[in-house]
């Protein structure tokens, strides 16, 4: 727990940044033709990593009331 609140909130907070991240810089080089694209794929996969670590301990919270 981070400030009292459970690490899974926090994950999740993290991957709604990170996906809002991947669809802000996926509209740059889609409409706009930015030079963006290794940084969409990055922020891409970040948002995939995190968001797989996120369901895990999730999970873990929801079904065991494991509590990291």
């Amino acid at each position: 727990m981070i400030l009292g609140i459970p690490f899974a909130i926090w994950l999740g907070f993290i991957t709604l940044i990170c996906l809002i991240t991947t669809l802000v810089l996926g509209v740059a080089v889609f409409y706009f033709n930015k030079p963006v694209f290794k940084y969409h794929r990055l922020f891409a996969f970040l948002t995939i990593l995190v968001a797989l670590v996120h369901a895990v301990i999730a999970l873990l919270l929801w079904f065991f009331g494991i509590l990291i």
